[in-house]
């Protein structure tokens, strides 16, 4: 018997948890911001549930690392309320639109995809990838209107 998941595709995300994560990331800037997104899973497709914001403990625009505490007290709200780690986001304020090279050898949640804020001329964009084993793939983004 096969009990390998189906490799994550896309994520579904409402535009009000887009709107708290852009919130984040424009209120941390000059430093990257991060967090995680909670999700269910549904086959190939992750659907957002919640946007836990964590403080980068390094305050640097080029680099993060998530407090300790707050990403520990996120996995247990996570679990309590019965969802799957979807993604961690983080801000890259002074580019690029992709994966570092730090962020791919940090690469530790294979089923979690990563979103990338960049700041581009005028606006700020987000970018979904798939890090596994130094391998990037761009996963589809595709935004709900909340109801």
């Amino acid at each position: 018997m096969n009990t390998t998941r189906a490799q994550v595709r896309r994520l579904i995300i409402s535009r009000n948890h887009w709107g708290e994560m852009l919130n984040d990331v424009q209120s941390k800037t000059p430093e990257e911001a991060c967090g995680l997104v909670a999700g269910k899973r549904v086959a190939n497709t992750f659907h957002s549930t919640s946007i836990i914001p964590v403080i980068n403990e390094l305050h640097s625009p080029f680099r993060y690392r998530m407090y300790p505490r707050q990403q520990l007290a996120a996995f247990k709200q996570i679990d309590l309320n019965g969802w799957e780690l979807a993604a961690i986001y983080h801000s890259h304020p002074l580019g690029p639109d992709q994966p570092s090279p730090t962020d791919i050898a940090e690469a530790h949640y294979p089923d979690t995809i990563t979103l990338i804020w960049s700041k581009q001329p005028g606006d700020w964009h987000c970018h979904a990838f798939r890090i596994l084993e130094g391998h990037i793939d761009e996963i589809e983004i595709q935004l709900l209107d909340d109801k």
